[in-house]
């Protein structure tokens, strides 16, 4: 019997997505780190983006790498795109391949792991370049990039810089450039060969298209992009990707005509925050067992022609179904496409359930058989971020 809510994983336009990223990067002689933090390194989807070409795969936490080093992949490397906790930096020689690294405390207790397990850890040092996230100013790279070079246990392999998680701020030509002109400097003061400069994330991919990156950039880093096809950043739907990897499904609980507005006086809701409701009179109601334990409701868009999202609390989902193409009842399955920060909550939920399919587009083609689907919002990027 099938389990809901469930996430249904479409692995070969994963790979379709792979093939087609990877083959624009090559073109321009970078190489690609999938970003797989939005999927928490999914065994599955990692060997997906392999079968695209992708063997780098780069995760936030080291947790997510453990069932990739026990799988047998081949080859596979794993960067650890934020730099450990303390008390994480133990594992960090065992399980990944490099690691960034903007604290050079830090990095001391990187190299006294790595010499006691008789290894050395790459890493790459990372740039502040302007988004105010995690990262070194340029101001001090050179004394940082030297410093670092002298502890046992690391070597300094190259820069990363960073874009569009915090404020938002755009790759540019300029900026990159910029970076790319640091990576050669810091080289030139140091003497170090720093062979990788890498950029990320999905936002830089025009660049990439348009022939704008600085030729000093090695590699990029993309996630969303992927997964999903777009670039939330700056709010682009990536035309020669594909956006239907992930469909998120649900049951439906209960159907009843209900008044939209609510009976009595209104403060915040489960959320803490104040609800706007329009008073549209009595509508068709599904409700749905889907709510915040499961995902972000706010980043969904209903695939089933007709349904709008009315409102979600914890543990329910409210769907106005009364224009709906289809005559919705107790057990019905509706089903979601997800923006990243949906995608990111879906597959962190223990309650939710993950099947993985290779028949390309499964859902989105019963959908379409039966009627059913939304067409006018499928391309909408508002909302998540690959962070």
């Amino acid at each position: 019997m099938s389990s809901f809510p469930r996430v249904v994983v479409d692995l070969d336009c994963l790979t379709d997505n792979a093939t087609k990223v990877h083959s624009l990067c090559q073109e321009h002689g970078l190489g690609v780190v999938a970003v797989t933090k939005g999927v928490t390194s999914d065994a599955e989807i990692v060997q997906a983006f392999m079968r695209g070409g992708i063997h780098s795969i780069g995760d936030s936490r080291v947790h997510d790498f453990l069932s990739l080093r026990q799988e047998e992949f081949g080859v596979l490397e794993l960067t650890l795109l934020r730099q450990p906790p303390r008390s994480q930096i133990h594992l960090v020689p065992h399980i990944t391949d490099r690691a960034f690294m903007s604290e050079l405390s830090a990095m001391e207790a990187l190299g006294e792991a790595a010499l006691a397990k008789g290894t050395i850890c790459d890493v790459l040092a990372v740039v502040e370049m302007g988004d105010r996230r995690d990262g070194v100013p340029m101001s001090e790279l050179t004394s940082f990039v030297l410093a670092a070079s002298s502890i046992a246990g690391v070597e300094v392999v190259g820069l990363a810089a960073n874009m569009g998680c915090i404020t938002g701020l755009l790759p540019t030509a300029e900026n990159q450039e910029l970076f790319g002109a640091s990576a050669a400097r810091v080289r030139r003061e140091t003497g170090l060969s720093l062979p990788i400069v890498s950029t990320g994330g999905t936002v830089a991919l025009d660049l990439i298209e348009h022939g704008l990156l600085s030729p000093a950039v090695t590699e990029l880093r993309a996630g969303e992009a992927l997964l999903l096809g777009v670039s939330t950043t700056d709010s682009r739907v990536i035309p020669w990707l594909r956006q239907d990897a992930f469909v998120l499904e649900a049951e439906v609980i209960e159907v009843r005509d209900k008044p939209s507005a609510p009976d009595g006086p209104v403060g915040l809701d489960a959320e803490g925050r104040r609800p706007r409701v329009v008073d549209r009179g009595v509508r068709r109601r599904a409700v749905v067992a889907l709510g915040y334990t499961d995902t972000d409701p706010d980043a969904l868009m209903p695939l089933d022609d007709g349904v709008m999202i009315a409102g979600s609390s914890s543990d329910h989902m409210v769907l106005d179904v009364t224009e709906a193409g289809h005559d919705f009842c107790e057990g019905d399955v509706v089903h979601f496409r997800m923006k990243y920060a949906a995608l990111l909550h879906s597959m962190l939920s223990p309650y939710v359930a993950r099947e993985y399919r290779r028949t390309q587009n499964a859902v989105v083609e019963m959908l379409t058989r039966e009627g059913r689907l939304t067409q006018a919002r499928q391309t909408s990027t508002e909302g998540g971020t690959e962070g």
